[in-house]
């Protein structure tokens, strides 16, 4: 992958290469896209530099927004711009598009729902916030920008959302 992109990915070179049979990589990936999603989903991305501040966030807001940049450094880096390049041709009922939603999305998802009831609890957010809509606002700022490619996805861009959800976009209401 890192040497032609996952386009280039084939069955038989990672056979050659690992010293195996192409039946032993076909007992755990149908395809080849489905491996690389496998291969680059789990490769590390560069760590952020942890600051003393940043090490243990002070509340459950902070803790997802350091969730929200986490996934959005590990989507803006070379590995995660070519899981954005296989998604776009992917099928939503194909191996590739679940083995993403399942681990990158639903796991995400799973993880910043938690870190919202705590800020229920700790008084960091509205009783009534509705936690789907919630997650969707935030975890899609960062998606749309990894997806579409309309606009950078650069450091900040996880905790602005958050910051628009928490503290409201306007000076009045729409209803």
């Amino acid at each position: 992958i890192a040497e032609g992109g996952p386009g280039r990915l084939t069955m038989e070179a990672v056979a050659a290469r690992s010293g195996v049979g192409k039946p032993t990589i076909y007992r755990h990936w149908a395809n080849a896209q489905e491996l690389a999603m496998a291969a680059l989903m789990e490769a590390p991305s560069a760590p952020a530099p942890v600051s003393a501040a940043q090490a243990a966030p002070a509340s459950p807001l902070a803790a997802l927004g350091a969730l929200l940049e986490e996934t959005a450094r590990r989507l803006a880096s070379r590995q995660g711009r070519q899981m954005a390049v296989m998604l776009a041709s992917a099928e939503q009922d194909g191996e590739l598009f679940k083995a993403f939603r399942n681990h990158v999305l639903l796991d995400g998802r799973r993880r910043g729902r938690a870190l919202l009831f705590a800020a229920v609890e700790a008084g960091e957010a509205r009783r009534d916030l509705d936690h789907e809509l919630a997650l969707d606002m935030v975890f899609g700022a960062i998606f749309m920008r990894v997806l579409l490619s309309h606009a950078p996805l650069e450091e900040g861009v996880g905790v602005g959302a958050l910051g628009l959800l928490t503290s409201g976009a306007g000076a009045g209401r729409f209803d």
